[in-house]
């Protein structure tokens, strides 16, 4: 078998179009394919068929996410189940249509799932930036109430100390493939955290809610991108989102934007926590010890990046991230840490 380029949206389309031939009768691509340019470690395309067979959930744009590596099939297996949970209880969560194994025919484990109408929440707050803090305010608003949702059903570890430990595995793996003495000590002393972090009443935390992974069509939205979701204290999913803030600017399209949002990020970052607080308390202490191993997995990721990702493995954004991030998450890493 031909080996397949997960960058390639037109041979991606191909093998979802056949696989629904199979099932569905004569089906053929509506339009041509395209990729999107997002994710860390994945692969996004967004494909749209027609037949007259098609199922309703198969008609409209449908988004194929490829893992970077083929023993990645459980997670996304796992991320698919997060994502159906949360918008069976009435989340806004796109509709997943099927988790495809990597011997499907794309060569890597993939999600189809239905396309979210409308833009990233991040374009709208560049678009038009004087709705900023109504946007922020929306985020916020979203966040408390995947916070609410009943957890008794949820469909993975049910230990908030599984989230910790997530969190930790990128940079322990980082630490020892890549031999840096400075994330190794760090590693260590982040070990000291876990009691503190795995404290509080669990909610679901999304892992990675921030504006990139919020689209939004007028007063709609829906969240995306289920990897890093989980059972923890409150804590952990906000003050990952504040610590977004303040490096948004990496996500910019052009200069001007990057500046704008270099000056922006803290302030909406405080406009964010002042929201999400005004309806719900965060402990402090709790706050710095989960900054502390986002800012360590995130310094981690970017040296991980840097060096051509882990064996076996191939990223979508090598090389995108500058190494500076890395420098910046490293200060917050060792302020949070006191």
């Amino acid at each position: 078998m031909v080996e397949l380029d997960p960058r390639d949206a037109g041979a991606v389309a191909e093998v979802v179009r056949r696989r629904a031939e199979e099932r569905f009768g004569a089906v053929a691509l509506a339009e041509p394919p395209s990729s999107i340019g997002a994710g860390f470690d994945s692969y996004i395309h967004v494909v749209r068929l027609a037949g007259t067979g098609l199922p309703d959930e198969w008609r409209g744009p449908l988004v194929v996410r490829l893992l970077p590596s083929v023993d990645r099939e459980a997670q996304a297996r796992q991320e698919a189940e997060a994502q159906a949970w949360s918008r069976s209880l009435g989340y806004p969560a796109p509709r997943v249509i099927e988790v495809l194994p990597a011997e499907a025919g794309l060569g890597l484990p993939a999600q189809v799932m239905e396309r979210a109408p409308g833009v990233t929440m991040l374009d709208a707050l560049t678009r038009r930036p004087w709705r900023a803090l109504a946007l922020v305010d929306q985020l916020a608003a979203l966040q408390l109430q995947l916070h609410a949702l009943p957890i008794g059903t949820w469909p993975g570890a049910s230990d908030p100390r599984a989230l910790v430990d997530k969190r930790l595995g990128l940079p322990r793996r980082a630490a020892e493939e890549l031999g840096d003495l400075d994330l190794t000590d760090a590693v260590a002393r982040a070990g000291g955290l876990v009691e503190v972090a795995a404290a509080g009443p669990a909610v679901v935390c999304h892992g990675d809610f921030h504006p990139l992974n919020v689209v939004v069509d007028g007063e709609a939205a829906a969240v995306i991108d289920w990897t890093d979701a989980g059972l923890g204290p409150r804590e952990a999913d906000v003050s990952r989102t504040l610590l977004l803030f303040h490096i948004a600017a990496i996500a910019a399209s052009g200069a001007v934007e990057r500046t704008a949002l270099r000056i922006a990020g803290p302030r909406l970052a405080r406009r964010y926590r002042r929201a999400y607080e005004s309806a719900s308390a965060l402990d402090d202490e709790r706050m710095r010890a989960w900054e502390a191993l986002h800012a360590l997995h995130g310094w981690a990721q970017v040296l991980t990046l840097h060096a051509g990702g882990f064996e076996g493995e191939s990223s979508s954004e090598q090389g995108r991230i500058p190494a500076s991030v890395g420098d910046f998450l490293r200060g917050r890493f060792d302020a949070a840490m006191g």
